[in-house]
Parts: C-alpha cells; structure tokens; sequence
C-alpha cells in the first residue's frame, strides 16, 4: 500500500479508531525495538514464560485450545497431558510472535547457526533452478520465519503481504516478514502474479491450514480421521495450473535452541488429481508430526466451526454448530 493509498485509508475510518490504530502501531513498534535489545537466546525462555502466563489467564482460548485437543485425539492424552500440550503450544506462539519482532535483527548468518536443514542433501528435483515449487506447512513451529529460511536455500521469492484492519500494520508486518530481502506481493491481483510467477520457474511458500467459510470456495477435508474441515484450495489449484512441485516442510525447535527444518518428499500428483484429494494429501503428509510434536500447532484457533447435520457433536468442539451451507458443500463434494 502506498503512503497515499494509506492516507486516503486512514481519512475514511472514524476518529477514536484511527487513535486506536496509531496506539497500535506505536505499541508494536515499541515492542520490536524492546525485543531487539534481547539476545536471540534469550527469546525461548521469556517466551515459555509468556505462554504459561497467558494459558493461565486467557480463559476462552484456553477453552478453545482444550477442546480442539479432545476432538483431535479423543482419549490418547490424559486431561493432564491436554493441559500441558495447551500450555506448551501457548509458549511455541509465544516465541513464534516475540521472533517475528526480532526480525529486525535476522541475518543469514543467523540462520546458518540456528538452522538445522534436513531432506535437501542431496538436492532433491525441486530445488533446481527454473523448476516451480510449492512449499507448503501448517501453523506450526516457527511458521513466520519459514519462508525466509527456505529462501536461504533457493534464493528470494515473493511473499504475500497480508491484510489487516489496521492499515498501519501492514508496512510492519511486511518489513519483518521480508527481513532477508523477499519481495512482498501486494495482495490485489496476487493470484495473476503468483501463476505467472511459478510458470516462469519461481517458487512460493504457502499455508495450507487455512479455515474458509463455505462461501469462499473451499475444499472439505477430514482431519485427524473424522474432523470435517473447509480449507484453502489455493495450493491445488496453483499446482495443477502451474505444474509446480508440491513440497511439505516441518519447522522443529530443538530442546537446545534454533530449530531443525525438514523438507519431506515431494507430493505425487497427475493432472487428473482433484483439488479436493491434492487438499487431503497435504494435510496427509503433515499430520503425523503433530501427533509426534502436538504441541506445535496452533490450536486456539477455531478450526473446527462447522459439523455436519446428525453428528451428536460430541466428536467435535463445544463451538462448532450445523450450518447449511457447509451441509451443502459437504454433499456437492460427495
């Protein structure tokens, strides 16, 4: 967004909002510069503290977070063990934030010390040049840094700037999330730009735990063996447009500090393969390690809005609730 697109932005929302925004911009501003006194290794601790203060204290996330883990594993967790995966996962988007203040701070050499690299030695077909790829992970690890580590690899590639109610927050988030020098992809005709850019042999990073709402053109797939979800058919649709690899990568952080990443095989897809089923085999190949690490995973975001008609709820989340629409995508999509 240009400074005066940004201005014309700020003129048309209320006065007390845009006050509240400047007090957001400063806080997060202030925050980074506070994080970037402290050493990176410092980073881990302050935010296992952080985390367990907020589980403590954030009540219906907490609850959220609780539930998600009751549906995803039934009764392979005592309730013991749920509240310390909670906790933990709280302490693992802890330090994903306080790292992604840091930003500032990030440098190649950095990452060349704290980075472990599996699956690219030797170099797998998908990291030659001119070959498309699409790396895909889930909300997991240190989801934010991962495509600047895996730029480290293959060399820049655009990222997609986010939009946010705030408008000064953008330019932010953009700047730590482009540290290592990615070029950010302005979001308004990003689809055009990102097909072009995979047919001419670039490669992208992508999530692919996304929740949509019924309406916005989603693929249903069944996590964990019988959650229904909607998610992002984006990553399918660029692949079979493109012809771009599909790549899953693991973010791990290690007991010692930095963390191992692991780009595990490349996905088998055919031109007759449909967005639904490439959906469901990159979740696939995903999901084994949040039964191994459970921890890692976001799970104090509603993933799990909708169930369907007759189901008696029980095998899903206190707040998800019928929908028709959802009903109706779940029965076009056989």
């Amino acid at each position: 967004m240009s400074e005066g697109e940004m201005a014309a932005s700020l003129r048309s929302i209320p006065f007390w909002k845009r006050q509240r925004y400047w007090l957001e911009y400063a806080g997060l501003r202030s925050a980074s510069a506070l994080v970037c006194l402290l050493p990176w290794g410092w980073i881990g601790p302050l935010a296992s503290f952080v985390g367990s203060v907020f589980f403590h204290f954030d009540r219906h996330r907490r609850e959220v977070t609780l539930a998600n883990l009751r549906a995803a594993f039934g009764t392979k967790f005592t309730d013991s063990e749920i509240r310390s995966i909670g906790r933990r996962s709280y302490g693992v988007f802890a330090r994903t934030a306080l790292e992604l203040l840091w930003s500032p701070r990030l440098s190649r050499e950095v990452l060349d010390e704290i980075i472990i690299t599996e699956g690219l030695d030797p170099m797998p077909a998908h990291g030659e040049q001119k070959k498309p790829a699409l790396y895909f992970c889930l909300h997991a690890g240190n989801f934010e840094w991962l495509s600047q580590i895996t730029c480290r690899h293959f060399g820049n590639f655009p990222v997609i700037a986010q939009k946010l109610k705030n408008p000064l927050l953008g330019p932010l988030f953009d700047g730590w999330r482009s540290a290592l020098g990615q070029e950010i992809m302005p979001q308004k005709g990003a689809m055009l730009r990102t097909i072009r850019h995979l047919k001419d042999g670039g490669k992208m990073g992508m999530l692919i735990d996304l929740n949509l709402k019924p309406s916005e053109g989603p693929v249903v797939i069944r996590c964990f063996g019988h959650l229904l979800t909607p998610v992002t058919r984006l990553p399918a649709e660029l692949a079979l447009r493109t012809g771009a690899a599909l790549v899953p990568v693991e973010c791990l952080p290690q007991k010692e500090g930095g963390y191992r990443v692991r780009y595990l095989p490349e996905l088998t897809i055919t031109p007759e393969t449909t967005p639904t089923q490439i959906a469901q085999a990159c979740w696939d190949a995903l999901e084994p390690g949040l039964h191994i690490h459970p921890e890692l995973w976001l799970w104090s975001y509603k993933h799990w809005r909708y169930r369907p008609k007759g189901d008696s709820g029980r095998a899903y989340p206190f707040y998800a609730g019928e929908y028709e629409p959802f009903e109706k995508l779940i029965e076009k999509m056989g």
